[in-house]
């Protein structure tokens, strides 16, 4: 692959990585003997000012997908549309493919035209699937599904297909929650190697539960914060070390309550033990369970493996938003 950059100043620090977060120092404009994939090229501020307006792969203009870059601050920050650095700590990183026909593909299946040169982080979230190399003692789809990844991928937000988001929630007092649930919820079993206790009998739909039904503050009080207006189910569900959820899609589409758990509508907070407990959902790679999300288990394949040494301990909640 060889990559050539246009700029108002010339780059003095750049470099690619891989999705396995392998760096790899390159030169522009020659010809680099790097296997075939998802790069992430990025470029960093030394002294100077510096705007890119175009960026090249094998001969060809990248075009309007420049706009899919971004530049990340010293202090944490995103900003987009921003094709520069202009400060100590700034990086400019954007995705890129040795096979520039595969980037277009990817890029323009996923941002609607008319997005390009906006902030697409108003309207999309930015995933990548990585490997990752789960022990040998899984069942070999179990390892396979974990070790294959699919790269980046832009999803638009509170689309049918948007795979998860992060929910703000206030402080809370886990153990507190966690004791209240345990004294509400009624129904106990076992399934796909997790223990659980919910509010439904094993199968979540309507009715609808109210939320001034329920008789615990503590519990009403969580599932207000987090932006429900009924409940449809609640549980609390406990993973062993060394148990795994075998790979599955959650089979709503025929309830009564579908049309409420579509989309990126459940709760899922691993709000006990998250360490080494590895939740994969499809194409948008490894879930940071140890912040509270809304996720899509009905669109997207996921399995989960524990490698950890305590019990995770996880809440999850479908109901009308």
């Amino acid at each position: 692959m060889k990559i050539s950059v246009t700029s108002d100043n010339p780059l003095q620090h750049y470099y690619l990585k891989d999705i396995n977060n392998t760096v790899y120092s390159i030169n522009l404009n020659t010809e680099q003997n790097i296997p075939d994939g998802w790069y992430e090229f990025c470029v960093e501020y030394v002294d100077t000012k510096t705007e890119i307006t175009d960026i090249e792969i094998n001969g060809s203009s990248i075009g309007y997908m420049l706009y899919t870059g971004y530049c990340t601050t010293y202090d944490g920050k995103r900003h987009q549309p921003a094709c520069a650095v202009w400060e100590p700590g700034c990086v400019f990183s954007i995705w890129i493919n040795t096979q520039i026909g595969q980037m277009y593909s990817r890029i323009y299946e996923a941002i609607r035209n008319g997005d390009f040169g906006k902030n697409l982080f108003d309207k999309y979230l930015l995933t990548v699937d990585r490997p990752i190399d789960i022990k040998n003692t899984w069942p070999r789809n179990i390892s396979s599904f974990f070790k294959t990844s699919h790269g980046p991928q832009w999803w638009f937000n509170n689309d049918q297909y948007t795979p998860w988001k992060y929910l703000n929630l206030p402080s809370i007092d886990v153990d507190l929650l966690l004791d209240e649930l345990d004294s509400i919820l009624p129904y106990s079993n076992e399934t796909l190697n997790l223990t659980i206790k919910q509010l439904k009998n094993k199968q979540s739909d309507l009715p609808f539960v109210e939320l001034e039904d329920i008789s615990s503050r503590v519990v009403r009080d969580f599932v207000e914060s987090a932006g429900y207006k009924r409940l449809i189910d609640i549980s609390v569900q406990k993973l062993e070390p060394g148990a795994y959820v075998p790979i599955h899609r959650d089979d709503h589409y025929q309830r009564q309550a579908y049309p409420y758990m579509k989309g990126c509508t459940k709760l899922y907070w691993a709000c006990t033990n998250p360490e080494d407990v590895y939740f994969k959902l499809g194409r948008s790679g490894i879930l940071p369970i140890d912040k509270p999300l809304l996720i899509n288990t009905i669109e997207h394949p996921h399995a989960l493996v524990h490698e950890g040494s305590q019990v995770r301990t996880s809440i999850l909640v479908y109901g009308e938003r």
